[in-house]
C-alpha cells in the first residue's frame, strides 16, 4: 500500500479513536516558514494533485490531538517548487497553474532571516489585479501585498456560453511557503472554489530582534473574471490627418509579433475583436527614445483558460 493511502487508513483509524486533527497554522513548518501567497490549478472537478505525486518529500511533521493517545506526529508531504534560469517557478507532476506569491532572497550569511535586509520578489503569471504590489518597511515590521487577475471564458466552440452557469471549473488554492534555506513548496492545504469568485488571504507572524517585537504580513488577493474568446486583433497606424497609414490582422499566439511603426505614424488603434464586439484601445506612437507600448491581451485555450500575451508597438 502506497504511503499517501496508508495514511489516509491511519488518520480515519484515530478520528474513530476519538482524535481531532490540528488546524494548521498560519506558518505550519518547524523553523519558521512565512506563507508567501497561493498557486491556483484549475480542473474539471476536485483533484487531489499531491496523492500519488512521485516528486513529493516528506518535510516536517503535522500533530494530531487525540483523547486517547494524546498528541502524535505524523510526516508531513511537501512538494518543493522547481526554478528555472528566467525566475519562473513550477510544480513538477502538477499541470500549469496560476501563480501568485510574494518569496524573499536571503543572504546566504544568514539563511532564513525574516527582516528587511534581503531583497523581494514577486512571482506572478496572473494580470495585475487592481492593487499595484506594495512592500511597506515600517517600525512596526515588514507588509507586503500583491494582486493579480484569472481570466477565463467559454471553451473552444462552445455556443451561449453563461460564465454563471456553464463554468464548471474547479479552481483549487494552495498555499504557498517559503523554507528557511529558501526553497518554495506546497504541502496541499488550502480551499477550492466554483465560478467567478474573489478571495484575499493575509498573514502575520511576529518576530524579535536586539529585543525589539516586529509584526510582518503577507496579503494576496485573486479575482477570476470572465472574458469572451478573442477571434481577431487588429493594429490599424494613422498619420498626423488621421488618415490610415497601414493595418495588420496579427495571428492569435502567446508570443505576439512586435508592430514596428512607420515613419508617419503618430497613433495607433488596438481592436480586440469577439463575439461580443470590438474593444478598441488608442495610443500615441511612443517617441524615437521611448519605452515601447506595451498591450496585455487575453487567449483562451481550448478550455477556456486564460493566458497572457503582451503586444508590443513601437
Amino acid at each position: 500500500m502506497k504511503k499517501s493511502k496508508w495514511l489516509i487508513c491511519a488518520l480515519a483509524a484515530l478520528l474513530l479513536a476519538g482524535c481531532s486533527l490540528a488546524q494548521p497554522e498560519a506558518n505550519p513548518a518547524e523553523g519558521g516558514d512565512r506563507w508567501v501567497g497561493l498557486y491556483v490549478v484549475p480542473s474539471q472537478g476536485y483533484v487531489d494533485h499531491l496523492a500519488d505525486n512521485p516528486h513529493v518529500e516528506e518535510y516536517g511533521t503535522f500533530q494530531a490531538e487525540t483523547d486517547r493517545f494524546g498528541t502524535l506526529a505524523f510526516p508531513r508531504d511537501v512538494l518543493f517548487a522547481v526554478e528555472d534560469e528566467v525566475g519562473n517557478f513550477t510544480f513538477p507532476g502538477i499541470r500549469k497553474g496560476y501563480s501568485l506569491f510574494v518569496y524573499r532572497e536571503y543572504d546566504p550569511e544568514h539563511p532564513g532571516y525574516q527582516g528587511g535586509n534581503c531583497s523581494v520578489g514577486v512571482v506572478s503569471n496572473m494580470a495585475p489585479g487592481a492593487e499595484t504590489t506594495q512592500i511597506a518597511y515600517t517600525d512596526e515590521g515588514v507588509s507586503e501585498s500583491a494582486s493579480g487577475v484569472i481570466y477565463c471564458g467559454p471553451p473552444l466552440g462552445a455556443e451561449d456560453w453563461d460564465p454563471h452557469l456553464d463554468n464548471a471549473t474547479i479552481w483549487r488554492y494552495y498555499n504557498v511557503y517559503q523554507a528557511r534555506d529558501g526553497r518554495i513548496y506546497l504541502d496541499g492545504s488550502g480551499d477550492s472554489v466554483n465560478g467567478l469568485m474573489s478571495t484575499t488571504r493575509t498573514s502575520t507572524r511576529t518576530r524579535t530582534e536586539d529585543g525589539k517585537t516586529y509584526t510582518d504580513s503577507v496579503q494576496v488577493s485573486v479575482s477570476i473574471e470572465a472574458v469572451p474568446r478573442l477571434e481577431k486583433l487588429v493594429v490599424t497606424q494613422f498619420d498626423g490627418q488621421n488618415s490610415i497609414v497601414r493595418s495588420d490582422d496579427l495571428t492569435l499566439r502567446e508570443d505576439l509579433p512586435e508592430v514596428q511603426c512607420e515613419a508617419e505614424t503618430v497613433w495607433v488603434l488596438v481592436e480586440e475583436i469577439s463575439r461580443d464586439g470590438a474593444e478598441r484601445t488608442i495610443y500615441n506612437v511612443p517617441g524615437k527614445d521611448g519605452e515601447p507600448v506595451s498591450h496585455l491581451v487575453v487567449l483562451l485555450d481550448e478550455e477556456g483558460l486564460g493566458q497572457l500575451a503582451w503586444l508590443s508597438v513601437r
